[in-house]
């Protein structure tokens, strides 16, 4: 409910220029509509004096359907300098609509020039005005709306606006009494793990990233020149992956395996980026900046823990001095509760997060009391004490983040950063020594490098800005701020579950591989990092490049898993139900494995076995086994011969064996001859008994009465 008063006031203010910017005196020419587009390419000074003079050049666009005649560009200036952020926040998204003079603006005298007679459809004229700043009725320091505005005749003859754009102009003559805002930069070199296990590039995007007016250049090159106006924060993956590349590397392209031709530009980064840290420290973020809030959904959270304790060690490899852990940047902004206790449990003693994820605790809903703009630091507790967060603040995130596809584009996102550094400076009843920390929404940030050397510049040269370092950061005053739910959005916004299941899934065919391995030291490592950067944040926005990247490792560890298995097959006769099942064992890896064998029946209940364990097998050898086994059952049984990890844990593919137990053929056999015999004895003695009938019936008699 406490946002509605603000929606509201907003609006007022927001209606109120808009009816200034309206307002038309009598007798003005009439407003023609929006049909010539005002670009501003570049506006100098940096930072405007009194001795000095503005200039303003830009073009201006035929965007209508008829031809303009008489084309003239003229500068407009406010009357007084914004007094907030928000009306500041209300200007800049107003719409580009000409206008005449209002009662909030003063055309600039002597600022109108000629641009073209005739401007056709789509014709495009460059323009340039250039002003004494002292000539400029500008009166107490602050930020002003300073716009150029494109006048011309329409095809039915008629004068008037058709055309405007606005910026702003900080201005703070020497002199002016300030207590100047720090600037703590988050300078954040991060980029897409895209390396499987064997450090092969799935794309060539990184060793571009890295070359001269690449993305990872240009941060490295801008930062270089004022070194010590930013903090340093990197991806060990990253500079892991540079110092890869440096060495020589392979890439795929086109499907082909090729050897890159970019190694030359990695280790001239390299040595930028050592120079740069000269005397700045470097803080590294966890390893491949893993999507932490993922891996602890999926049960992962040793891998979290992994890449955090892992990512310092890495980073000292490559810049060859000591470095910092211990910060984490939430992807989305914020940590949900539980991820935020595993990480500070591994040792995360700081996290960035977006300005919404801890709104202050105002102490009053007034929507007509400004509010001031805190210090950049928060307390964040959790489970194991309070870690520090560092509030990015939204506007300058925002500025930063503007669209830079053109000259005019990168020229406004700059006076708007400018604009509301100048503001902040300026709010009455602020307390002294404001801190604030600026950073992109998203650590793998694209700002052109004209951009953010004009910002560096400002931040050193600006009469309301200075330097401020992570430490003074850290020490600032801190205001109660309450947590920002963590929603169904952000949590869809995570590598999904699917995906997720995926990896635990490797990490367990891993797990499984190692244990048999005399030096697991050869494989592990370099799969259990792969299986990092598979669950890097970077997939939330490129999940199909992630999906390639977990099934290569997937495939490359089934293939080093399969090296191992069992030759077994066919069937097996026991001369009675129990006996002997050889299995042969064959090791086609480059370095000896322990494990055991298994019979498992199915059904299991019909077989009765003793695994073997500790089995040896050298590498390129076989090794064949006897197990003793115990049928019960007179028909065939399906067996599987599985090959166990030291632990017990079924590795591989099994075999398929079939046993067959002659001993209940043979006890049928005794009871089908028992039967025979005694069927034969029946025989016997009925033939028996009817010859003696017969014998019987034949011997006379003896006469009656004895011998006459």
């Amino acid at each position: 409910m406490r946002r509605l008063p603000r929606i509201i006031a907003s609006a007022i203010i927001g209606a109120g220029l808009a009816a200034g910017i309206a307002c038309v005196p009598v007798g003005a020419a009439p407003v023609m509509g929006s049909t010539i587009n005002v670009v501003v390419d570049s506006l100098a000074p940096l930072i405007p004096a009194r001795s000095g003079n503005l200039r303003i050049a830009g073009r201006v666009v035929n965007s209508s359907p008829q031809p303009i005649e008489r084309v003239t560009v003229q500068l407009r200036l406010s009357t007084a300098p914004l007094r907030d952020r928000g009306e500041l926040s209300v200007v800049a998204n107003l719409p580009l609509i000409p206008r005449q003079t209002t009662s909030s603006d003063d055309v600039l005298k002597g600022s109108e020039v000629d641009v073209n007679s005739l401007l056709r459809p789509g014709e495009e004229s460059p323009f340039v005005i250039n002003i004494p700043l002292r000539a400029l009725p500008l009166g107490s320091a602050g930020t002003y709306v300073i716009s150029v505005e494109a006048l011309g005749t329409n095809y039915q003859g008629v004068e008037g606006s058709m055309g405007i754009q606005r910026t702003f102009l900080p201005w703070f003559p020497k002199g002016t009494d300030l207590n100047p805002i720090g600037l703590t930069w988050l300078w954040p070199l991060v980029d897409w793990p895209a390396r499987d296990a064997d450090g092969t590039l799935l794309n060539d995007s990184t060793p571009l990233a890295l070359a001269p007016g690449g993305r990872l250049g240009d941060l490295v090159s801008a930062a270089s020149k004022n070194p010590s106006v930013v903090t340093w924060i990197a991806d060990p993956e990253l500079l892991q992956s540079a110092s890869d590349i440096a060495n020589g590397y392979e890439v795929l392209r086109d499907g082909e395996l090729v050897v890159g031709d970019r190694s030359r530009d990695a280790r001239a980064w390299i040595v930028n980026l050592k120079s740069a840290l000269r005397d700045s420290p470097l803080h590294t973020l966890p390893y491949a900046d893993i999507d932490a809030s993922a891996a602890r959904r999926a049960g992962l959270e040793q891998e979290v823990v992994r890449s955090i304790t892992r990512s310092p060690g890495i980073a000292e490899q490559v810049v060859e001095r000591p470095v910092e852990g211990g910060i984490a940047w939430a992807s989305s902004g914020r940590f949900d509760k539980r991820t935020a206790n595993l990480l500070a449990e591994a040792g995360v003693t700081t996290i960035v997060l977006a300005a919404d994820a801890m709104p202050p605790v105002t102490s009053t809903s007034d929507p007509r009391v400004p509010t001031l703009t805190p210090n950049g630091i928060a307390d964040y507790s959790t489970a194991v004490g309070v870690i520090d967060a560092l509030i990015l603040d939204s506007g300058l995130t925002n500025a930063i983040g503007a669209r830079q596809r053109t000259r005019g584009e990168v020229v406004l996102a700059r006076q708007r950063f400018l604009a509301e550094t100048a503001l902040i400076a300026t709010e009455p009843g602020a307390e002294a020594n404001r801190v604030l920390a600026v950073g992109p929404g998203e650590v793998r940030w694209h700002p052109t490098a004209a951009l953010l050397d004009s910002l560096l510049r400002a931040t050193s040269q600006a009469p309301w800005l200075r330097t401020a370092t992570l430490e003074e950061l850290r020490s600032a005053s801190r205001i109660p701020r309450r947590k920002a739910t963590y929603g169904t959005g952000v949590v869809a916004a995570e590598l999904s579950v699917q995906y997720m299941s995926r990896v635990k899934a490797a990490e367990g065919r891993l797990d499984r591989l190692v244990a048999i391995l005399d030096d697991p030291s050869t494989i592990g490592p370099s799969y259990s990092a792969a299986l990092l950067r598979a669950q890097s944040s970077a997939w939330r926005a490129e999940p199909s490049l992630g999906i390639e990247l977990l099934g290569m490792v997937n495939t490359g560890l089934l293939e080093r898993t399969s090296l191992v298995r069992v030759l077994s097959a066919g069937t097996v006769i026991f001369p009675g139900d129990a006996g002997r099942v050889p299995v042969t064992i064959a090791n086609d890896g480059e370095q000896a494995v322990t494990v055991g064998v298994a019979l498992i029946g199915q059904p299991g209940a019909r077989l009765q076995s003793t695994p073997l364990s500790k089995i040896r097998v050298d590498p390129g050898k076989k090794v064949s086994v006897d197990l003793e086994a115990r049928v019960i059952g007179g028909e065939p049984l399906r067996v599987s011969v599985q090959i166990l990890t030291p632990a017990g844990a079924r590795y591989g593919t099994p075999a398929t064996i079939s046993l067959v137990s002659t001993a209940y053929s043979r006890a049928a056999g005794w009871v089908v001859a028992v039967a025979f015999i005694a069927l034969a004895a029946f025989v016997i003695i009925g033939i028996t008994r009817r010859i003696r009938r017969v014998h019987s019936s034949r011997t006379p008699s003896a006469p009656i009465g004895g011998a006459s």
